[in-house]
């Protein structure tokens, strides 16, 4: 498209080519040149290669004003409508469960034409069914930002949309027009929510966001209680093992007689106890403590027999327990025979891994039982490791 001597938009098909064409650019008002070549696509060229850059913002405004005649023949049949309203509700907390709101606008009564409108200007006004005003826009693309600070407060406003680029061929207004109704669409920018639609899904939103906040703060208050359950028995775990300990010097003594046991969980002595392959080292007749981990991964703690830690002095060595009586030594091992990758699974702060023996020299009998506790799923105690074969 070029502008001819009166100013009137004429494509390169509707005139004579070369110069005879009559036209000039929208910009620098440089003589053009209609070229209807063979091999090229036809097209307007400055005359000795005249053009400046700005001259394709030129070429933009002729598409713009090729909108805005499509926009008035719209409206002079009858014809011109206006798609339904239509924007998100979402928020932060819920960026994926927003909800979509709509609601059908139409126009009542005429346009009011504003001549020669600046780009990104309202080239349009007229009235809304819903009682407001509507400020009507024509761009190319998605090129500039829309002139928005002089219109009315609570003001409707859209664009129409053009596209930036013709499909090949385009050489007369005919041609042109009908791309126009091909490939034209309607873009709205704002409507004022006059009939509550928007405030009533922000409340649903914001409803659905307090119930996500109360189960939240609730599975919250949740893990706090099963956090400070496991705190509550590690402490018992460690108050039992004192007292034991006590009272074991106190029996050693004769001042203090051996409490009586259930006949079921009489102590045997050390050569009668049952021995577990599965808990390497461990002392006779201790009491075994299991925690499961997760579905493939639960461990054994339990106390080391002195002779067993007598027969290994150098791993023992490596190991310090300040917090254990008596030079007591703790292990911990695979609940249900080694796995792959068991050597790995403990930090160093926690113990030291004998793979020879299929076992960890836990480095402290508290420091131990705290790391395994806190991540617990279950934790549960035994005579007999094979009772946690069903935990």
């Amino acid at each position: 498209m070029a502008l001819d001597a009166q100013g009137v938009v004429r494509f390169v098909g509707d005139v004579p080519k070369g110069a005879a064409c009559g036209c000039f650019c929208p910009t620098c008002n440089s003589p053009l040149v209609a070229r209807k070549g063979e091999e090229k696509e036809w097209h307007f060229a400055h005359e000795a290669a005249q053009e400046r850059p700005e001259c394709a913002a030129g070429a933009e405004n002729l598409a713009r004003a090729l909108g805005i005649e499509w926009l008035r023949a719209m409206q002079a049949k009858g014809a011109l409508r206006l798609p339904d309203y239509k924007t998100r509700v979402s928020s932060a907390v819920l960026p994926l469960d927003g909800e979509l709101v709509q609601w059908p606008v139409r126009l009542v009564g005429p346009l009011l034409w504003h001549e020669h409108a600046p780009k990104n200007h309202p080239v349009a006004t007229a009235s809304l069914d819903s009682g407001v005003p509507l400020a009507l826009f024509v761009q190319v693309g998605e090129s500039g930002v829309l002139a928005l600070q002089d219109l009315p407060p609570n003001c409707a406003y859209g664009s129409l949309i053009v596209a930036p680029n013709w499909p090949a061929g385009t050489r007369t207004r005919e041609d042109a027009m009908a791309a126009i109704n091909q490939t034209v669409t309607f873009r709205w920018g704002f409507h004022p929510d006059m009939k509550g639609l928007v405030a009533s899904a922000q409340r649903r939103l914001e409803e659905r966001e307090q119930r996500i906040r109360a189960a939240q703060e609730a599975y919250q208050r949740q893990q706090s209680e099963a956090a400070g359950r496991r705190w509550a028995q590690i402490a018992r775990m460690q108050q039992g093992h004192q007292t034991q300990q006590s009272q074991l010097e106190l029996q050693e003594t004769g001042l203090f007689p051996e409490p009586a046991t259930p006949a079921a969980r009489k102590p045997v002595s050390d050569e009668e106890a049952p021995r577990y392959s599965v808990a390497p080292g461990h002392a006779p007749n201790c009491n075994f403590q299991f925690f499961r981990l997760g579905p493939d991964e639960a461990w054994l703690y339990y106390l080391l027999d002195p002779r067993f830690v007598s027969q290994h002095p150098t791993a023992a060595e490596r190991v310090h327990n300040p917090d254990a009586p008596s030079a007591k030594r703790w292990a911990i091992a695979p609940a249900f025979g080694q796995f792959d990758g068991w050597d790995e699974c403990l930090p160093p702060s926690v113990g030291i891994a004998d793979e020879e023996n299929g076992m960890y020299w836990a480095r402290g009998g508290v420091g131990a039982v705290i790391f395994l506790s806190q991540r617990s799923k279950g934790s549960h105690s035994a005579h007999d490791p094979a009772e946690f074969a069903s935990k």
